[in-house]
């Protein structure tokens, strides 16, 4: 993908955290993409974008509107790119973390908008409810996602 992105600052030495800094209207925010084994029989890692707080805490909660939503997004994906690229058995989940499914709608429109460029490289589910997942279709409606490197 060719669109503008933040450069990786850090990155861990296990690859679990990339951090990089959102600039715009509100000044420079720290963000970190976290990823976290969730399930290890499936091999399936949690990815969770992150504000760094002025207090050091990391919240995954905060609304920071600083004006580079596609930005973050395309960072974002250049990590998951670069982390399924080091680790390419591995699955990844993500979900919106508000409860008005705001986030979950902002991952869907983007998914949407570039699926022909992300399919080439990913295999994407999307999940129906809690137990159900099918393959990702565009006119469908999703709660959480699943990515895996092809």
């Amino acid at each position: 993908m060719h669109l503008p992105s933040y450069p990786v600052l850090e990155i861990a030495d296990n690859y679990s955290e990339y951090k990089f800094i959102s600039t715009g209207p509100k000044g420079n925010i720290p963000k970190v993409v976290a990823f976290e084994l969730m399930f290890a029989d499936n091999n399936i890692y949690n990815i969770a974008l992150l504000d760094i707080m002025t207090d050091g805490i990391a919240s995954d909660t905060n609304i920071s509107n600083n004006g580079d939503l596609r930005e973050i997004l395309a960072t974002v994906t250049r990590i998951l790119m670069d982390y399924t690229a080091t680790f390419p058995e591995r699955r990844i989940f993500f979900r919106g973390s508000d409860d008005e499914g705001k986030r979950i709608a902002v991952y869907q429109r983007a998914i949407r908008e570039y699926y022909s460029i992300l399919q080439e490289i990913f295999f994407i589910e999307g999940f129906i409810d809690e137990n159900v997942k099918e393959p990702f279709n565009p006119l469908n409606q999703y709660l959480a996602f699943l990515v895996k490197r092809k």
